[in-house]
């Protein structure tokens, strides 16, 4: 760590993600391990056994550093392992007594090849799945293998991460899944810093990892940053870049000075279930240029304690060990049905509804926006109902809303109050992974109006104005609403539905509790959706 500069598979029902082609449906794992680092360990495991006694929880992941000056140490790995954890060494291409002695030309030049090749065979040997981090954070300025260190040129880089993990492949040594890890925010920020052009390549990396720190206010050039400013943007880059890669956050920790620490504990969590693509975190629980440790106080301790105990938080190394093993991975799309009609009256009642399987938005990790004031369901959540014939797309909706109606805004603004948004992709030939709008993708609103000086309404956002012919009813109930809408298929494109076809769909419940909007609820659950067709879910046609 060094200083930062301010810095397909698809299944019925909820969204998750599987790691192996044999996981069955409705079976896909869903969580994080988390991880530690801690000086010392794992040579004096205590040290992690009285971390997990003290929290309450077995960490399937010990991490620790080594420099090139010895080989691979099978007895720190087994201690490891024997403690229920997966090793995680963090392998820094230097030595701690001369740092300036290995560049990247040397590693290139074959001048490390004998090194390599018996830390390979020594792992081979010792046999137990491992991950291997390799020359990390190397878009800033800190070490000698960094991008700025070497010609800025990113094409050293890659030479010799794909040199070293070329050894391994060819020494068998299979067990060990090699971690890409840029620190979260490049530095200096140049173009030939871009940490993507320092990636060696799919056939070369197994698992994509970030660094990043809360420095608060600990430094002159410092500040308070929550976690979800420090990995939420970055984190899905990698993932959209890399859909099949897991994404670790390799390490990180929160300094005590200039904000809540135990607050900022406590948005790991439900920041952690809107990335679902974030399998790992490690903590870096040291004193050192700040106090990282989790433990710096007991309020600090008390918020780890509390979010380590979930579910969400596996601490089992052999389900790891199934994730290392196969270093895949897809994020599950959520799938949806319209059903046809012949017949679909907009009158505010629903009824008419209850033969269709609704979307369900009402989890956690679909809120999107303001999920600190969002008080759960009853807040905001909401069932959406998808009907289709040959002239019209229906949608309908029976929404909780504590304070319904909130929505004085009007045409392209209608997204700042209360309504729902959809977005659909009405070509089947477009590529499914996509990350931004081709013909026949659009976004249309669904504004609720207030119930009285401003009505209901309807806007494409994608074509800039209200779709020609569409209807929209909308009903307030008892802290909520109701509402249905119909949008004639010649209003949007060619477009011919028929039983069968299946289009990428997405929806959200936008929420004002006075006059503007606050909260969002994303059905797919991805902030992004409003723009990138490839976190769509599916809208299959059924008759």
């Amino acid at each position: 760590m060094k200083r930062l500069f301010l810095s397909a598979l698809i299944f019925i029902g909820m969204g998750g993600v599987c790691f192996s082609a044999e996981c069955p449906p409705g079976q896909e794992m869903n969580g994080c391990f988390f991880g530690i680092f801690r000086e010392g360990a794992p040579a004096n495991i205590k040290l992690v056994k009285d971390f997990e006694k003290k929290v309450g929880k077995k960490m399937p992941v010990i991490m620790w550093y080594q420099d090139w000056s010895t080989p691979f140490n099978p007895d720190l790995a087994n201690k490891a392992i024997k403690n229920g954890a997966i090793p995680h060494i963090v392998w820094e291409p230097w030595l701690w007594r001369d740092k300036e002695r290995i560049k990247l030309d040397n590693i290139n030049a074959g001048e490390w090849d004998s090194y390599i090749k018996e830390y390979a065979r020594d792992v081979r040997d010792w046999g137990h799945p491992i991950f291997i981090r390799w020359g990390h954070e190397f878009n800033i300025e800190g070490y000698p293998w960094c991008i700025v260190n070497n010609g800025r040129d990113p094409k050293k880089y890659v030479s010799a991460f794909r040199r070293v993990r070329n050894i391994f492949k060819n020494e068998g040594a299979a067990n060990a899944k090699f971690v890409w890890c840029p620190m979260n925010d490049s530095w200096p920020k140049e173009k030939w810093n871009d940490m993507h052009l320092a990636y060696p390549g799919d056939d070369y990396v197994d698992w994509i990892g970030l660094d990043g720190y809360n420095w608060g206010t600990s430094q002159p050039w410092s500040q308070w940053q929550t976690f979800k400013e420090l990995f939420r943007d970055v984190a899905r880059q990698m993932w959209r870049k890399y859909p099949t890669k897991p994404v670790m956050i390799a390490e990180f920790g929160c300094s005590e000075k200039g904000g809540d620490k135990a607050a900022w504990i406590a948005d790991i969590l439900p920041e952690l279930k809107k990335m679902p693509y974030i399998k790992s975190v490690n903590w870096f629980d040291e004193k050192k240029e700040a106090d990282w440790r989790i433990e710096t106080n007991a309020k600090t301790l008390a918020a780890f304690k509390k979010i380590i105990s979930q579910p969400y938080f596996i601490p089992s190394s052999a389900l790891l060990s199934d994730l290392v093993a196969s270093s895949s991975m897809n994020i599950g799309k959520r799938q949806a049905f319209a059903k046809y009609s012949s017949s679909v009256s907009l009158d505010g009642n629903i009824s008419e509804w209850t033969d269709t399987e609704p979307l369900l938005i009402d989890q956690a990790s679909q809120v999107q926006e303001g999920s600190s004031i969002w008080k759960g369901p009853a807040d905001l959540s909401g069932k959406i109902y998808v009907k289709w014939d040959n002239s019209n797309l229906y949608i309908a909706g029976d929404i909780n809303d504590n304070i319904p109606l909130k929505n004085q805004k009007k045409k392209h603004n209608i997204w700042n109050g209360d309504a729902i948004e959809m977005t659909i992709g009405l070509s089947n030939t477009s590529d499914h992974n996509r990350d931004s709008f081709v013909k026949g993708d659009m976004q249309i609103g669904f504004g609720t109006g207030n119930g009285s000086t401003v009505s209901p309404s309807v806007w494409n956002w994608t074509a800039s104005e209200a779709p020609e012919g569409a209807e929209i009813v909308v009903n307030s109930r008892n802290k909520g609403y109701i509402f249905e809408a119909r949008i004639p298929w010649a209003s949007l494109s060619t477009f011919k539905p028929s039983a069968g076809m299946r289009i990428a769909f997405d929806c959200a419940i936008d929420d004002s509790d006075d006059n503007a909007r606050t909260k969002q609820i994303v059905w797919n659950g991805d902030f992004m959706f409003y723009k990138d067709p490839g976190v769509w879910g599916a809208l299959e046609f059924v008759r």
